[in-house]
């Protein structure tokens, strides 16, 4: 299912949350301690559709992680329980079945932690009813920003995500970079390609639709002009109307936007035809294996796609030993974006370990999220970062991808921190940034 439906379906999921929990309320409520010496975590992965490969390997790197400590914390034995996000009737992760992972998690009263979501906006399914638990989340692979960060795309985000945020405060947290950082680095993307006209490509996935906003209010600080943008029916086969109005705004840049799909790259097939100078630019949610595959020579040869750095590979001592590792256990080399779920595993394991040391007591699901929240400048096969209060994660880094040969090329670094304050209004500190 696309990530606008999942999105859609989130929402929606999201009042009737607030509605049974009478919006969260401010009475205190107890945290009992989290029974017995057994603990579990689950983990929610697609098994199906175009990540299935990817979230494999994820999932190996989560177990990887746990078999390295025993499946053992301080006092506590450590289970992993692997549910499949995907279900055969959609190809793909499916709402309602994130939905069923999410509840199966909070009814279990061993479980500790949940991660996931890994598309991207598909933890805003989730993130609620394990709110409602107060049970630590952590997504290997989610960056929409609405989840963390206010959004005029996502009324009232991130609140809206969190029914018990007076009782049980943020719960969900992410290891790596929002979209609000990859918005810099994409236009750090632009201006290296020397493109000065922008159109903007959207759909109604709520989480491009963010990207899309922030971006647009950054560009021109960036010496980038948005001259157009573009609302696209993704179920049109073709989008003759929606790139001739496109065109006549004489961009040099296309920003796609929209929602990862089946047949996403038609579109930049029909844009590459049209007009064979334009520079084509996708966030790391739209370049799943399929869409990249799909490209003809022309839109590839125009194609720039950001993503987290680390994708590449940074050849640190950490990296290798993870990479080594990996492959001993299961024969073959991660995918990049293993790392993430390995270090999502190993981020909620120390914070369990530090919840045990300070607990005056059993453990409790509150102590877990808290210490979690308390993550500060931890080393690790990412690098060294730390966890806001927000859940978000202080590693800015991103890469500049191109395709050739239907696969991704890693090309260069972004500087996504250097881009964000070029693009900042003088006199504008965070504290003040308007809403994105």
């Amino acid at each position: 299912m696309s990530g606008r439906a999942l999105v859609r379906f989130a929402l929606t999921l999201v009042v009737c949350v607030l509605l049974l929990a009478g919006c969260g309320g401010g009475v205190a409520q107890p945290d009992p301690p989290l029974p017995g010496m057994r603990l579990t975590i689950y983990s929610s992965l697609p098994q199906r559709g175009p990540l299935h490969g990817v979230a494999a390997d994820v999932l190996g790197a989560e177990r990887l992680a746990l078999a390295q400590v025993g499946s053992h914390v301080g006092r506590y034995d450590v289970q992993l329980i692997a549910l499949d996000a995907s279900t055969l009737a959609a190809g793909s992760s499916d709402p309602a079945q994130i939905s069923q992972n999410a509840r199966r998690a909070a009814k279990n009263a061993h479980t500790v932690a949940y991660l996931g979501e890994l598309e991207t906006g598909s933890s805003a399914i989730s993130v609620p009813l394990l709110n409602e638990a107060g049970i630590l989340q952590v997504s290997p692979l989610d960056t929409a920003m609405a989840l963390t960060t206010a959004s005029l795309a996502v009324a009232g985000s991130p609140e809206r995500f969190y029914p018990k945020l007076k009782v049980w405060g943020r719960t969900f947290a992410r290891v790596v970079p929002s979209d609000r950082s990859q918005v810099d680095a994409l236009l750090a993307s632009m201006r290296e390609a020397g493109v000065e006209r922008l159109a903007i490509l959207t759909d109604e996935d709520p989480s491009g639709r963010a990207l899309a906003t922030t971006l647009g209010a950054k560009a021109h600080a960036a010496g980038v002009t948005v001259v157009a943008r573009e609302e696209i029916d993704v179920n049109e086969l073709r989008h003759d109307d929606s790139i001739v109005r496109v065109l006549a705004a004489a961009p040099d840049g296309v920003l796609d936007a929209t929602g990862a799909r089946p047949g996403a790259a038609g579109l930049w097939r029909e844009l590459s035809a049209a007009d064979p100078q334009l520079r084509l630019f996708a966030p790391a949610s739209l370049a799943d294996p399929s869409f990249v595959a799909g490209l003809g020579p022309a839109s590839a040869a125009a194609a720039h796609v950001t993503l987290p750095l680390l994708g590449a590979g940074d050849g640190s001592a950490a990296e290798r030993r993870f990479a080594h590792a990996f492959a001993a256990r299961y024969g073959h080399l991660p995918a990049p974006e293993a790392r993430y779920g390995y270090e999502a595993m190993r981020s909620v394991l120390d914070a369990i370990r530090r919840a045990e040391l300070r607990a005056d007591g059993p453990l409790t699901r509150r102590g877990v999220v808290h210490e979690y929240f308390r993550t500060d400048l931890r080393d690790s096969v990412l690098g060294r970062y730390a966890i806001d209060a927000s859940g978000d994660t202080s590693m800015r880094r991103w890469g500049a991808f191109g395709v050739a040969g239907g696969e991704l090329r890693f090309e260069r670094a972004l500087d996504s921190a250097s881009a964000a304050r070029r693009s900042r209004p003088v006199g504008q500190n965070s504290a003040s940034a308007p809403k994105e």
